[in-house]
């Protein structure tokens, strides 16, 4: 979701992943066996042999960052360098390469067990975080734009030897991905975007009540679960609560929170990603939920009206997170774009 979604607010700023996170919390109380970090030699391997990860000494596993249970073929967490911060990412499945790029302040454990394991059936996943988030650094002495974590992005996929990869990113992601198309477009084969849109005059505001709510300190998690699942959609919203609990929270500090938000303030009069859109070459896939309140769906067919090669597909019924929503048909939906685009 791009900076005119948002009204400048004071420091303490409140994104939809910590609310969501907070939401979690509940589930990992609840949940048994799965969640709970072991030691890294405990944890299943890649089905994808780790050459790639172990191309550079750079490379370093986290500590207990391994997972048990449903979570374990995720394998540990590994931080690298790229561009004067470290970061971490985890590594898993079998296939051609898919990078996937979280949204606005949310971390690699905000992804959901049950999607990442479909997509892992079909590719060789790369998951990570943004800077100043979760298990990467940062270096503040830089201002956060998305262009920049669209460098880092790139950075990744250089340092990890991936080849040429399909890029998914959702909400902000998806705007990261949009400005790696636009700005980078030999760093990857073939982008899906969903929930985002290209930022500068050309975007489609989220609506002024449901942009005060995001933003509001009083806001509270299950008010935020509102935001992102429509009001009927409740066996997807309490099966996405008990997959987040599967994976402990990670933690995103204050000074970040602010970054990220004034990455999507800059975004919102940054016209590159617009501008330089349609002279990118690859296919595209561009995604939304009908219902979608933080992202308008507009926002979806302008980005496909303005690329090459992009196909639409607005799922009916669903809000900003779709792609959990409807995982199984999201899924299908991206392994047959990929293989249409010779990807395999």
């Amino acid at each position: 979701m791009s900076a005119s979604h948002r009204t400048p607010r004071a420091l303490t700023l409140p994104r939809l992943a910590v609310a969501v996170a907070t939401v979690a919390l509940g589930a990992v109380a609840c949940s048994s066996g799965g969640g709970h970090a072991t030691s890294a030699s405990s944890s299943k391997p890649s089905t994808r042999a780790t050459a790639m990860t172990a191309t550079t000494a750079a490379s370093t596993i986290v500590p207990n960052s391994a997972l048990s249970g449903p979570g374990a073929f995720l394998g540990p967490v590994r931080q690298i360098p790229v561009d004067g911060i470290r970061i971490g990412y985890r590594q898993f499945g079998s296939g051609p390469d898919l990078i996937m790029v979280m949204g606005d302040t949310g971390t690699m454990s905000d992804w959901t067990v049950n999607l990442l394991s479909q997509l892992g059936r079909h590719y060789h996943v790369t998951i990570f975080d943004n800077r100043g988030v979760g298990y990467t650094t940062d270096d503040t002495s830089v201002p956060d734009t998305i262009p920049l974590m669209a460098d880092d992005t790139v950075g990744l996929i250089k340092a990890l030897g991936l080849r040429h990869p399909t890029l998914l990113g959702w909400s902000m992601g998806g705007e990261i991905g949009l400005t790696v198309a636009a700005l980078h477009p030999g760093a990857i084969s073939a982008l899906v975007s969903t929930g985002g849109d290209l930022g500068g005059s050309q975007a489609i505001n989220t609506p002024p009540a449901v942009a005060e709510e995001l933003n509001s300190p009083r806001t509270t998690g299950p008010q935020m679960m509102d935001l992102l699942f429509p009001a009927d959609a409740t066996a997807a919203r309490t099966a996405y609560i008990e997959q987040l609990g599967l994976i402990p929270p990670e933690k995103v500090g204050n000074e970040t929170l602010l970054r990220q938000y004034q990455a999507g303030q800059a975004y919102e009069s940054f016209e590159g990603t617009w501008d330089k859109l349609p002279d990118s070459t690859i296919p595209m896939l561009i995604t939304n939920g009908s219902l979608d309140e933080i992202t308008p769906p507009g926002n979806a067919s302008i980005i496909t009206q303005r690329a090459k090669h992009a196909k639409l597909v607005i799922f009916p019924d669903a809000g900003h997170a779709m792609l959990v929503q409807d995982s199984g048909q999201f899924v299908s939906l991206v392994t047959q774009f990929t293989k249409a685009s010779g990807i395999e």
